[in-house]
């Protein structure tokens, strides 16, 4: 296989009039965070934004008239400085919907759902090094990138912790994570309503994922009679694939600048 900068660069080459096609006037973009606009880190505390994709993705709406949303894992508020709230984003893989929360009366208990697995849970990652215990709220998650081999301990305390939950709550499993959320909307649902807003209608989605999480939006953009883009290492289920963020990066960089 060629270098790393050869491949992303015949890549970037191979897809570019594929891409090329992709009509402003017509497509609506929608966007992971982690792992696709933003790369993976050890601790998700730490992810940052490069400057350059920022202004992209800020000019990307302005030419698609707003027919760009991010939809993400996190909450909703640790996106928004990063980009400004110009943007929509669904947030917590779609439960943290824009103009939702204050009208969620389910809120307040799946938030207290998971106060009594905190003190459990950071005693244990307290006790692994390179392990980080995220609390999401209504949801909590185990990383253990910058651990390895700590990956099979942090799936089963999550598996406990799911089994203490009960029926109403799911696993989401990821690159070196363990979620634990509430059963109920996934990313293909906020796609969906994404694109019953006025700024979407009418356009054909392009969603772009690198984990599992995100099956249900690139599933949900083919059945919008879109396309679906996956990146980096997993084999997801995909219409064309990018080697990570930077490509992505570039890319959007060379589409704007057509």
């Amino acid at each position: 296989m060629p270098s790393r900068p050869e491949w992303t660069e015949r890549v970037l080459k191979d897809t570019a009039l594929q891409f090329g096609s992709l009509d402003l006037d017509r497509h609506a973009f929608f966007f992971d965070f982690d792992g696709t606009l933003a790369e993976l880190v050890d601790d998700p505390a730490d992810v940052r934004l490069a400057d350059e994709l920022r202004r992209d993705l800020l000019a990307l709406s302005a030419r698609t008239n707003g027919a760009v949303a991010i939809i993400t894992g996190r909450h909703r508020a640790e996106i928004t400085p990063l980009l400004g709230d110009i943007i929509p984003i669904a947030g917590l893989h779609g439960t943290d919907f824009p103009g939702d929360v204050a009208n969620d009366p389910g809120l307040a208990e799946r938030v207290s759902a998971v106060r009594p697995l905190i003190e459990q849970l950071t005693t244990l990652v307290e006790a692994n090094p390179g392990t980080i215990l995220e609390d999401k709220g209504q949801g909590l998650a185990l990383h253990w990138r910058a651990a390895p081999d700590k990956g099979e301990l942090m799936t089963h305390a999550a598996e406990q912790a799911l089994a203490t939950l009960g029926p109403r709550w799911r696993m989401q499993p990821g690159k070196c994570v363990a979620e634990l959320r509430p059963v109920g909307d996934d990313k293909g649902v906020a796609l969906h309503r994404f694109m019953a807003l006025p700024a979407f209608a009418g356009r054909r989605p392009v969603a772009f994922g690198d984990d599992l999480n995100d099956l249900p939006m690139l599933q949900a953009a083919r059945d919008s009679g879109g396309l679906a883009i996956a990146l980096g290492e997993r084999n997801l289920p995909a219409d064309l694939r990018l080697p990570g963020p930077s490509t992505l990066a570039a890319w959007l960089a060379e589409r704007l600048a057509a």
